[in-house]
């Protein structure tokens, strides 16, 4: 598969996408969402079901958009050649 450099390019920011929902996701609930299911308080538990589920998405939209271009600009690539 060869790459234009525009695809290159595409096919990196698209790789870094991926990355970023995955690493976006670990973070929220290492430092937000853990904090508030250790509590004993059910608000404060619900809040971080609430977030945790919230921010998966979140993260997990970035991911699949990211996933989505890397894809299409493998298919691109190969079409193409």
């Amino acid at each position: 598969m060869e790459l234009s450099p525009e695809e290159y390019g595409a096919y990196w920011r698209a790789s870094i996408r991926v990355a970023a929902g995955v690493v976006f996701v670990y973070l929220s609930y290492r430092f937000v969402v853990s904090q508030l299911l250790d509590h004993s308080d059910a608000g404060a538990v619900l809040m971080g079901v609430f977030l945790f589920v919230a921010l998966a998405f979140a993260g997990t939209f970035v991911a699949v958009l990211g996933l989505a271009r890397v894809v299409r600009t493998a298919v691109d690539a190969e079409m193409r050649g």
